[in-house]
């Protein structure tokens, strides 16, 4: 699914935490792993560093791989770009038909600026190709055990472009062990309702209105978890009120999930999320990594 993994780094410590993610991605999907660094053509020898820098941590990935699979054997590559950052990682990312990117981006506890934290944002716009962010450090248990994501969020709002991600998904959730927690929010009915003048709604009117809206979200994530169960993947369900952003990373956080996997530039229709407005204030919040897919007009 996933053979070939391009990793941009700076050679900050904040680019690097990404590398537990590359090992248990490359180890369990037997990929190959091409790590590029790019640097700017106007300095004299600019590659030079780079390259230095690459071969060195190539060295260290490679002694840290064994840990992860005595047995494997992983391909590392390494390369120096030279050019703007964003336009050549994506020039790279074609050229070595990158199955996925895997970065780090800024959460809400990072500090300091990077590189990549402002390069990542622009690679995530342009790209075609499935992009994990990384947006804090792996945790010290589950780099002990080696099982990074074992939780993996999976917000739908009932249009099929948000369902693209369900493959990605279900194939992460299938070669990492990981269980699927689907997840919906719906805009509730409130007791005020608009118009030239304001008017109280009756709560029994309202009530019910909501318990239907949760009763539709409940069966159509029924559906599809039933679908994921009979192919074997441990699947969970939820349902929430409110705004869906907000939502999603509260429930990320209560539920202490490991990943967040949507897709982006998803239009859903009136009264449902324009879905790519979701996915942008969930990248720009929040210290999950997130798994995102560029959906296609279906």
């Amino acid at each position: 699914m996933y053979e070939r993994i391009l990793v941009p780094l700076d050679g900050s410590s904040q680019g690097e935490i990404v590398l537990p993610y590359v090992y248990q991605m490359a180890t369990r999907f037997r990929a190959e792993i091409l790590l590029v660094s790019v640097a700017e053509p106007s300095i004299p020898q600019p590659d030079q560093l780079h390259r230095s820098y690459l071969s060195h941590l190539t060295e260290q990935m490679q002694r840290e791989l064994r840990e992860w699979e005595p047995k494997g054997e992983t391909g590392i590559q390494s390369k120096v770009l030279l050019g703007e950052p964003a336009d050549e990682i994506l020039k790279c990312g074609d050229q070595y038909k990158a199955s996925i990117l895997v970065m780090a981006s800024r959460g809400r506890s990072s500090r300091g600026p990077w590189i990549l934290g402002n390069v990542a944002a622009k690679v995530l716009r342009a790209t075609d190709k499935p992009i994990m962010l990384v947006r804090s450090p792996a945790k010290g248990d589950a780099l002990h055990q080696k099982r990074l994501i074992t939780k993996v969020l999976v917000p739908l709002d009932g249009s099929p472009i948000a369902e693209q991600v369900l493959p990605h998904a279900e194939g992460v959730a299938r070669i990492l062990g990981s269980e699927l927690f689907l997840f919906h929010v719906f805009e509730p009915m409130r007791k005020y309702a608009g118009g030239l003048v304001y008017r109280a709604l009756p709560n029994e009117v309202v009530d019910a209105e909501n318990a239907r809206r949760k009763q539709a979200g409940l069966s159509y994530l029924d559906e599809i978890s039933k679908k994921l169960k009979d192919r074997g993947i441990s699947v969970s369900s939820g349902v929430a009120p409110g705004s869906p952003a907000e939502q999603i990373l509260d429930y990320a956080d209560a539920n202490r999930m490991d990943l967040i996997a949507m897709s982006t530039h998803g239009r859903s229709g009136v009264g449902r999320w324009v879905f790519g407005s979701v996915t942008d204030k969930v990248l720009h919040a929040g210290d999950t990594a997130v798994f995102v897919v560029r959906a296609t007009q279906p």
